[in-house]
């Protein structure tokens, strides 16, 4: 109790961090800032679960996963989804919990902590969490075995990442804002096994390199946006692009999951959403090539579904 009590006195002492000039600047490029969250106490709930910014990152796993399978089903691809949906949010909350006497006194200008300025309660997020574990296991026993396996994976994994006595994600490989490799990797596989197809170890695991090396990309120019000083980024940024592209390339051009019409509709997309930034952005941000990775990102997701429409279109006609 007294760590308890200990623990909400920080967090009431960090709420005033919220106002400061330089905070306010540092979280420009989220969807919404701490002042909006105080404004509106829905969105400082949204902002618990890792939300709206990792939807992109949880469909773009989970609908991968549900393509590269030779038939896709619709009950499973939501399902799946949804199991997938509710383990980013466990491990998001977690991570929130786990992190706010830290936040209090440091606050993180890419990945604010609603709990630590105070706008959302301990007791809240802890409903929170139980819900989404809840949620994630229910769904999760109308899977596979594989996939509850990979669901539990995913609990040791958040524990391991955010627990006080472990806290493996102050590596900086290991970091979890919003994007994270081994979460991306799980739901892709979750996706995959969610639809009980016997694909090949080729089918899966290239796919499963294309997501591991894209969020490790990510995680790498994240690393060096927060810490610019960093002089080892520039090998691991080879090794990931060049397994990246390697994956990419056995994915969609030797493998096919996709029509080579969609994959242009992917490529066309991204190209129309830089075009209009830059037409109203022409100068150079930190984060521009964070901002690059959200647009292949939400391009992806965008042509998998369209795919995927299609697909359910020719199933019930036929």
């Amino acid at each position: 109790m007294r760590d308890l009590k200990h623990m909400e006195t920080l967090i009431l002492f960090g709420a005033g961090f919220a106002n400061q000039p330089g905070f306010r600047q540092g979280v420009r490029h989220l969807v919404y800032s701490i002042p909006e969250m105080k404004s509106k106490k829905w969105i400082a709930y949204l902002h618990l679960l890792g939300l709206p910014e990792g939807l992109p990152f949880v469909l773009f796993c989970s609908l991968l996963g549900s393509v590269v399978t030779t038939a896709p089903l619709f009950f499973t691809i939501a399902l799946g989804f949804a199991v997938n949906l509710a383990i980013y949010c466990f491990a998001q909350i977690y991570k929130h919990i786990s992190n706010a006497p830290e936040d209090t006194f440091s606050p993180s200008p890419s990945d604010p902590n609603p709990i630590s300025f105070g706008l959302v309660s301990l007791r809240s997020a802890r409903i929170g969490l139980y819900l989404a574990l809840l949620t994630a296991l229910v769904g999760v026993f109308l899977l596979s075995r594989i996939n509850i396996v990979l669901t539990f994976s995913t609990v040791l994994l958040t524990l391991a990442l955010f627990h006080p006595n472990i806290r493996l994600s102050n590596h900086l490989a290991l970091g979890f804002n919003q994007h994270h490799f081994l979460y991306g990797g799980i739901f892709l596989l979750n996706s995959i096994f969610a639809n009980q197809t016997h694909n090949t170890a080729i089918e899966i695991l290239f796919p499963f390199l294309f997501i591991t090396s894209f969020y490790l990309l990510y995680r790498v120019e994240e690393t060096q946006t927060s810490l610019p000083q960093h002089q080892t980024m520039t090998f691991w940024r080879i090794l990931y692009a060049s397994i990246f592209v390697i994956s990419a390339a056995v994915t969609f051009i030797i493998l096919k999951p996709l029509p080579f019409l969609i994959i242009a509709l992917w490529v066309f997309l991204a190209a129309l959403q830089l075009s209009i930034s830059f037409s109203k952005h022409s100068e150079s941000s930190p984060h521009q090539y964070i901002y690059l990775f959200n647009v292949f990102e939400v391009s992806g997701v965008v042509s998998f579904l369209v795919y995927l429409i299609f697909v359910f279109i020719n199933t019930y006609k036929s």
